[in-house]
């Protein structure tokens, strides 16, 4: 009982941890710290793409996966089942059972999909396992508004200076770089992820004075307007996406407030209005400055840009084609740009990589089997996630003890996995390695954590 009290009363309130506490939290942090570390790696790292760089990030994501089964092993932290790892598991278990049987038309590329999985599949496990809530929301939401203003920033700085490259040095025949990516449309889906959880970090600073609220609300500001001038009209969408389910969730989460003394109610209000008047200013304001341009060009393009819209529609031809011919259980995992020549509806003289509709392509890859798989994940992981929104507010606000609160960044992670399950209609966002890991980092983050029994807003 003592442990769960320092784990989420104010510090100070109950006096200094007893030592072997005090290294089990630093340990369980580190844990936490290093996968996330990856993460940032690889999206600085030109997000991912290049061996090198994913190779870097799985490495240590498998090692802290390790270190954490020692320590658990030895009995140094407490290991619990949830419910939401069997499918996990029952995925991997499909894919690997393509490439072992020969049901994979390319048995090598669904072994190197299977790495990519098992990376993310790890990270969810670290993540899942070792985060804490209320303990870990003040530095995790300093981490992630910091790390957007950083990316967002840099991609302004590109644009501003007319840059070709990324890190104004490295160039490429076939890309469209912004940021640390190689392509806009990609830089717009980390983004879209990163914004929320730096949208929360500002939220939970609104009642300072005006001139402190600025640095918080700097982030985001930042991160719209440099997705502005990315121009990516998925990661504008998908932004869309995330404010209405913002707003759906702010609403439920309002419902469930109860009975509150109406002073204390107006003070809130009036609070909430002015951080989102000088959040709102702030946004708009560094928008105008930076101008529209390069926004009304994209939206402009429409059939010039490739793929098309109307060679995106004969790619998701294509890809039901593939499905069709084998339809319970795929083609393979990572297979389809093998197979899609064959069912190709059009060609205009351009390899495609990926279906650029990530779930038509994990059912033709996976068929039915990885598709009731897969919305079995996304089934728990949505029980989970409203059952802790049902479970506010705590009752350790009715003790007075009131904790950080990490149901908003639960909900700011949610966002950003919804603005990316959006954006993945139109694009293969889950195919690029940082992408692929933040998504999964930020689906641990909006659960309910490992041992929870409060949580707080």
């Amino acid at each position: 009982m003592s442990e769960r009290l320092h784990a989420y009363a104010p510090a100070g309130l109950l006096g200094a941890p007893p030592p072997r506490l005090a290294r089990a939290e630093i340990r369980r942090r580190l844990l936490l710290a290093a996968p996330l570390t990856a993460v940032g790696f690889a999206i600085w790292a030109f997000g991912g793409v290049y061996g090198w760089a994913y190779g870097i990030a799985y490495l240590l994501i498998f090692a802290t996966l390790g270190a954490w089964a020692w320590f658990g092993w030895r009995g140094a932290l407490a290991m619990r089942w949830q419910p939401i790892y069997l499918p996990v598991l029952l995925f991997g278990a499909w894919a690997a059972l393509q490439a072992a049987t020969g049901l994979s038309a390319v048995p090598a590329a669904t072994a190197g999909a299977l790495l990519h999985l098992g990376a993310a599949g790890a990270l969810f496990l670290l993540v899942s396992q070792t985060y804490r809530g209320d303990a870990d929301v003040e530095w995790l939401a300093r981490s992630f508004s910091l790390f957007t203003a950083a990316l967002a920033l840099l991609a302004i700085l590109e644009a501003l200076t007319a840059s070709h490259g990324v890190y104004w040095t490295f160039t490429y025949a076939y890309a469209s770089p912004a940021g640390s990516f190689v392509n806009r449309d990609h830089f717009a889906g980390c983004m879209e992820m990163l914004l929320p959880m730096a949208t929360v970090a500002a939220y939970r600073q609104r009642r300072r004075s005006w001139l402190e609220f600025l640095p918080w609300a700097a982030p985001p500001a930042l991160g719209v307007a440099a997705m502005v001038l990315a121009a990516s009209r998925g990661g504008l969408v998908a932004l869309a996406a995330e404010a209405a389910a913002g707003l759906l969730i702010l609403g439920f989460l309002e419902r469930r407030r109860g009975a509150r003394a109406e002073r204390a109610a107006r003070q809130e209000r009036r609070s909430r209005w002015a951080a989102l008047w000088l959040a709102g200013g702030l946004t708009l304001g560094l928008v105008l400055l930076l101008g529209t341009q390069r926004l009304q060009r994209r939206l402009a393009e429409g059939a010039a840009f490739r793929p098309s819209l109307e060679q995106r529609a004969a790619l998701n031809s294509s890809t039901l084609a593939m499905f069709r011919a084998r339809p319970l259980t795929g083609w393979g995992l990572g297979a389809w740009a093998y197979v899609y020549p064959a069912y190709a509806r059009f060609d205009n003289g351009t390899f495609y990589a990926y279906a650029h509709n990530d779930y038509l392509q994990l059912l033709a890859e996976t068929g039915v089997i990885g598709a009731l798989l897969a919305g079995w994940f996304w089934a728990v992981w949505a029980w989970e996630f409203l059952r802790r929104l049902r479970r506010w507010p705590p009752a350790l606000l009715q003790t007075g003890l009131r904790a950080p609160p990490a149901v908003p960044l639960a909900v700011a992670a949610a966002m950003g996995c919804v603005g990316l399950l959006v954006h993945s209609w139109v694009d293969f966002n889950l195919h690029i390695p940082a992408n692929l890991l933040l998504f999964f980092a930020l689906a641990a983050l909006a659960l309910p954590p490992a041992g929870e029994t409060v949580n707080s807003l």
